[in-house]
């Protein structure tokens, strides 16, 4: 355990990286290309979930204006596979950007069998977004991943120095209740926290004032949270499953091998991921973990 936040916060950066670069395999062998949550229309445990996915997307990409935006831009891209996507249905020039080198490998290797010329991926950290070397977007979508930064507040901040007056950005994050109870917080959220490298999720409220400060404009802002349920229950089922595999010891030695370059920790935090899918799912169940939609303008 971290002894104060600001080690939390250091700890939970580099565990981001670290994370992502020894598990990426495993998320995409189990959960799939898109790591983002998919909306149903009904929650009715009969559920498909490619063909969700696809409306899912479809409206994200409507609602930055992406068949008729210039260039845009995708933060905390992973794989790539929502922005190859993009890419596919636009003339515009679509970069991503991500932390994790394991994740942008896939990423390369998505660009390379798509061949799409308009679609371009960087490293880069978000926490330093303003320093990103390229021209201003008109568009950007940030999706499932803001609730990894240690300063949300300044994060936005940065991204807006990015962005052309007028340019829509689309925030879709894991927020917390506004008044969780004490015990709600040690039980639920702090483990939840510690186990997916998450330093502390922000409130709906926090997130709009921390888009004014930002000099962003709210168009749209809607929780998903009850349209989305079925995503925690599909994690938690699929980390029931992969932990009966026996294959699954064996993943898990290859990620021993890659400890050389990600720490020893590497092998305890893909442990960790299945005690975070279960997690998910009690905090979301408990109304404590919110999946909310922020549409937003730059003024």
């Amino acid at each position: 355990m971290f002894e104060t936040m600001q080690d939390r916060r250091r700890g939970c950066r580099a565990d981001v990286r670290t994370v992502f670069g020894a598990t990426a395999d495993l998320y995409y062998e189990h959960w799939g290309e898109f790591f983002h949550l998919a909306i149903f229309e009904q929650e009715d445990g009969c559920v498909d979930w490619d063909a969700a996915l696809e409306r899912t997307h479809q409206r994200y990409f409507q609602a930055i204006g992406g068949a008729h935006a210039r260039r845009i831009l995708e933060l905390a891209c992973g794989g790539g596979a929502f922005s190859a996507w993009m890419a596919e249905r636009t003339s515009a020039d679509v970069l991503g950007v991500d932390i994790s080198d394991a994740q942008l490998a896939h990423a390369y290797k998505r660009l390379k069998k798509k061949q799409l010329a308009n679609l371009r991926f960087i490293e880069h950290d978000i926490m330093h977004i303003a320093e990103l070397d390229e021209a201003p977007f008109d568009a950007a979508v940030w999706l499932d991943a803001a609730c990894y930064l240690p300063d949300k507040h300044a994060a936005l901040k940065g991204v807006a120095t990015r962005l052309h007056k007028g340019a829509r950005l689309l925030l879709v994050d894991w927020c917390r209740a506004k008044r969780p109870t004490a015990l709600q917080e040690e039980m639920l959220l702090e483990p939840f926290y510690g186990y997916w490298g998450i330093p502390a999720m922000e409130t709906v409220g926090g997130y709009e004032q921390a888009f004014k400060a930002a000099g962003f404009r709210v168009l749209e802002l809607e929780d998903l949270s009850e349209r989305v349920a079925s995503n925690w229950e599909r994690g938690y089922q699929i980390a029931l499953k992969a932990l009966a595999e026996p294959t699954t010891v064996e993943r898990l030695a290859e990620v021993a091998v890659n400890t050389i370059k990600y720490g020893r920790q590497a092998v305890q935090l893909a442990k960790n991921q299945f005690n975070a899918a279960m997690f998910a799912k009690a905090a979301a169940d408990a109304g404590l973990l919110r999946y909310v939609y922020f549409l937003a303008e730059k003024e």
